[in-house]
């Protein structure tokens, strides 16, 4: 047996380990490694972990294989130039998504030969699953720490997506059967109509961090916000917008990370009838038909496709290691969440237990709509935000941008029977 060193010590390391344990491989890992340990423990999912020299000297036969992200590659691959020796494989989170994505389409499409998966068109890092006989009712699913399904998480996939299709019981807990195409067909309409560029403003929230993507052809309805400028010096562009100005939370934008830009959009609160936030790589794809129906003022909300999320969305954000926010930011949103609304806190707690949740804050909504839900959001992230602070308490990085996730998605949950909803795909942007 070839032994090897996964360099790495991350959540591409683990996955890339947990893969090649799958396929009868784990026992063929002697370590892993890293550049320096600088106080991190010596041990990684259960095996030996130490500074590549040291790797090196004890395991001087093994192959190594790099499993870390992108941006790290040339340097890792440089250092091991200098030490004499290169990598037998070369794992980003593009590629472990796609070996991931692979076992998961052969997984999925064997187990149930009733739905039909794909990779999906428009994000490299998701699969898209649906019923093959309603192709239009379908989910997304991120296979980093999701794959392979355990028997469990196969059966719960298969009932979820079934629900969509209507051939069960109707489920108050599955508001994707809440959706409805917005009013008439199109072209069913005569009159004139407003163009969607004057009833539409989305905050495309931005970073100094972003990675160089394509920005030339941005539709006049997305409007480009700089999220943590309160934090960035230099010369202020007239393209840009600034989460800093007026009432904001610019400052804590390392905790928030796009909801500083939905916080400034609500103070804001732009005269346009619908309001909707965007990332800087992420774009709603809006079809003609959505188009349409926004200029007409035929939709209420417009949210991202659901997520299938395994073993339900409250583990899933709150014990893998796919956020930065724990258990115990978990139970205190929902004694934030009571605090506002005793039935929505009830839902809220049935509903983090399956499978579905709307992803990455991304919603367009008509302007009273939007409002409300921001001012209901940021009750709850402000009032955890000032509960750890008065108990001096230090939270990681983000952590509230992800409890923002499962506050749009219990929010819009809640709602779904009261608006009429569409779900449509987002684009992934290319890095340039």
């Amino acid at each position: 047996m070839k032994y090897m060193i996964i360099y790495g010590r991350g959540l591409i390391a683990e996955e890339y380990c947990r893969f090649l344990r799958a396929r009868g491989m784990g026992d063929g890992i002697a370590c892993f490694a890293v550049t320096s340990l600088g106080g991190q423990g010596a041990a990684f999912c259960g095996l030996p972990c130490m500074e590549i020299k040291e790797a090196l000297e004890r395991f001087p036969e093994a192959e190594i294989h790099l499993a870390l992200q992108e941006k790290y590659h040339a340097e890792v691959i440089a250092l091991l130039r200098g030490l004499g020796r290169k990598p037998a494989s070369v794992i980003g989170l593009h590629r472990m998504t796609e070996l991931l994505g692979e076992q998961g389409i052969e997984q999925i499409s064997k187990a149930c030969p009733e739905l039909a998966v794909r990779r999906c068109p428009h994000d490299y890092s998701m699969l898209e699953i649906c019923p093959r006989e309603q192709t239009k009712r379908k989910f997304t699913f991120y296979p980093m720490t999701q794959v392979p399904l355990s028997d469990r998480d196969m059966a719960n996939l298969r009932m979820t997506v079934g629900k969509a299709t209507g051939s069960e019981a109707k489920n108050q807990n599955l508001p994707i059967e809440g959706a409805r195409k917005c009013g008439s067909p199109v072209g069913s309409l005569v009159g004139d109509r407003e163009a969607v560029d004057e009833v539409l403003y989305i905050a495309m929230a931005t970073s100094a961090k972003d990675a160089r993507v394509g920005h030339e052809n941005l539709p006049p309805f997305v409007h480009p916000v700089l999220g943590g400028a309160a934090s960035c010096e230099g010369e202020r562009s007239e393209d840009l917008a600034y989460d800093d100005e007026g009432d904001n939370i610019s400052e804590y934008n390392h905790l928030y990370s796009e909801l500083t830009v939905a916080f400034w959009l609500w103070k804001k609160a732009p005269k346009e009838k619908y309001l909707g936030l965007c990332h800087y790589r992420r774009h709603f794809l809006l079809t003609e038909e959505v188009r349409r129906a926004l200029a007409e003022g035929r939709a209420d909300v417009i949210l991202t496709t659901p997520r299938l999320t395994f073993p339900n969305v409250h583990k899933y954000f709150a014990e893998l290691p796919v956020t930065t926010m724990d258990e115990g930011d978990f139970q205190l949103m929902l004694r934030l969440i009571e605090r506002e609304d005793s039935e929505m806190a009830r839902f809220s707690r049935d509903f983090l237990e399956g499978q579905i949740h709307y992803p990455n804050n991304m919603v367009i909504a008509k302007r009273d709509i939007y409002l409300g839900y921001c001012s209901f959001m940021f009750k709850v992230l402000q009032g955890m935000q000032e509960e750890y602070q008065r108990n001096n308490i230090a939270r990681p990085e983000r952590y509230l941008g992800y409890v923002g996730e499962l506050l749009t998605t219990v929010y819009f949950a809640y709602h779904h029977k009261k608006w009429r909803t569409e779900y449509i795909d987002y684009e992934l942007l290319k890095e340039v």
